[in-house]
């Protein structure tokens, strides 16, 4: 298959269906309850409160927003990150059933 080249967007927007991503079913982890109450001091900076929330900006702005949240969380809990040489992020995609099917 031939691969087109990528269209040039003035905004791209993702929006995830509620239970998409749901990877753990224990939200008791340091890294969720980390993210929960960094999304819950910024709400309550401005006095909402919602289950619906949206981050908008620059593609800059928000690589510099979730890059600053994992150095702090990196920080606190001394988490040391090794560098894996044949990442490949298909692996950790929820959409692809893996399952091996034998046929006889």
């Amino acid at each position: 298959m031939k691969k087109s080249k990528p269209k040039k967007e003035d905004i791209v927007v993702f929006a995830f269906k509620k239970g998409s991503q749901t990877r753990i079913e224990d939200t008791d982890n340091s890294s969720y309850r980390f993210v929960d109450s960094s999304i819950e001091k910024m709400m309550a900076g401005y006095n909402v409160v919602s289950d619906k929330i949206c981050l908008s900006g620059s593609r800059f702005d928000l690589i510099n927003y979730i890059s600053s949240l994992i150095d702090v969380y990196v920080k606190i809990y001394d988490v040391h990150i090794d560098k894996v040489e044949d990442f490949d992020p298909i692996d950790f995609d929820p959409d692809i059933d893996d399952t091996v099917v034998y046929e006889m």
